[in-house]
């Protein structure tokens, strides 16, 4: 069986961009120009207006006094074609912007939707907005590379609801395979993850989506939990770390970068305290000691944990590590 034909390779279509082109751009635009332009007879340029006429109610009538058609309405657009340039440097802009995702197929997808898109619009304002998003430029950001296959095939139980065999490898270099139920992919601090269940025990959890080293679909449907909302699972915790008794912990940031710290949201439910020395204490949501006790040591030592005591204890253990190695220094 022959491959199906790229809709936007289809002779219908191209010839519809094309008058439309023409038209907007006040060329002369007669049967006999079109089946010139063409390379097919008059006739056939005719039912291509009527077929417009009829499929979009497209208001294309022939101006006697121009000898050429016209919109009888200027304002008119095909549905599909209702892009300004505006529209268009938007889409760039994010496409660039997806630059920050280097590594999964997302971004070859997006620059190929950027590119018809592109194609769709006038001469008048096809180039202005590619050359506009030139002026942007994204700063590489550590990622994992995560495979095509892997990706597909990730995308493909999500949308079919079906099961997936997987082979991860933790970073020990153990790997394991396994069924899991996929529900939701998660982008976090430059890193994609896929919150799945686990069919064995009812869990959901978290998985590296680079560290999944081979991904098979299956033909098991499943059907995901209705009370599973990534928002209300991920939402109380500023990282990834989720499963056990979501707490509170309290950091005191020194006021030499509590500026900083005041300009950034965390998280939508920090609290922030300001000291009348210029410090400030900010409260946060975590769902792990881990996660709480990474976010202190970024500050380094403008930074000091204040609660729980879990939280001040495991620093504590932290800074004696840490001791071993500057200590003498």
């Amino acid at each position: 069986m022959p491959e199906e034909m790229p809709f936007n390779d289809r002779p219908y279509f191209r010839r519809l961009l094309d008058f439309d082109d023409l038209v907007r751009r006040g060329r002369p635009v007669t049967c006999e120009s079109l089946a010139e332009r063409w390379g097919t007879s008059t006739k056939t340029v005719q039912r291509f207006v009527d077929q417009i006429r009829d499929d979009f109610d497209a208001p294309v009538v022939f101006d006697r006094r121009k000898h050429s058609f016209r919109y009888e309405n200027p304002g008119w657009r095909f549905p599909f074609l209702d892009v300004s340039g505006a529209d268009l440097f938007a889409i760039g802009v994010a496409m660039k912007v997806f630059q920050i995702y280097e590594g999964t197929p997302v971004l070859r997808d997006l620059k190929a939707t950027f590119d018809r898109i592109a194609r769709l619009l006038p001469e008048s304002v096809r180039i202005q907005p590619s050359s506009l998003i030139e002026k942007l430029w994204v700063h590489p950001q550590p990622v994992r590379a995560i495979a095509k296959e892997v990706w597909a095939a990730t995308a493909n139980a999500l949308r079919e609801k079906t099961q997936l065999e997987i082979d991860y490898r933790k970073p020990t270099g153990q790997s394991s395979r396994r069924l899991v139920e996929p529900l939701v992919l998660v982008h976090m601090n430059w890193d994609w993850f896929l919150a799945a269940r686990d069919p064995e025990d009812g869990v959901t959890k978290t998985f590296y989506l680079a560290r999944i080293k081979e991904a098979k679909n299956t033909n098991f449907h499943f059907t995901p939990p209705k009370d599973f909302d990534a928002a209300r699972h991920f939402g109380d915790s500023i990282g990834l770390y989720v499963g056990g008794k979501p707490f509170r912990f309290k950091v005191r940031v020194a006021k030499e970068i509590a500026p900083w710290i005041t300009e950034v949201r965390w998280h939508p439910a920090q609290k922030l305290e300001a000291s009348k020395n210029g410090d400030v204490v900010l409260d946060l949501p975590a769902g792990s000691l881990i996660e709480a006790k990474r976010f202190v040591l970024s500050l380094g030592r403008f930074g000091k944990a204040l609660g729980p005591k879990e939280l001040v204890g495991e620093m504590r253990a932290e800074i004696r590590e840490m001791r071993k190695d500057y200590g003498s220094v």
